[in-house]
């Protein structure tokens, strides 16, 4: 969901929401040290048709990517 009015003070006159689907992939892999502490490493990626929010003038009629990297510590308890 896109939402170009969702911020405070940040409106545009004709701008309105817009809900797209979005194709989601990712790969992770986790390390064990010992049995209670491992490293992660994980990379999550969205497509999806850019927004337009229903403005003529910004529409690209293109796709975009998002990455998402992250790594962590893993303590198990």
């Amino acid at each position: 969901m896109f939402d170009p009015t969702g911020n405070f003070g940040g409106t545009f006159a004709g701008a309105t929401s817009e809900t797209k689907a979005a194709f989601v992939y990712g790969v992770g892999a986790q390390y064990a040290f010992t049995r209670h502490f491992s490293l992660r490493a994980e990379y999550r990626g969205l497509v999806y048709k850019a927004p337009s929010f229903n403005i003529s003038g910004v529409n690209t009629d293109s796709w975009t990517q998002v990455a998402q990297p992250s790594a962590g510590i893993v303590f198990r308890f």
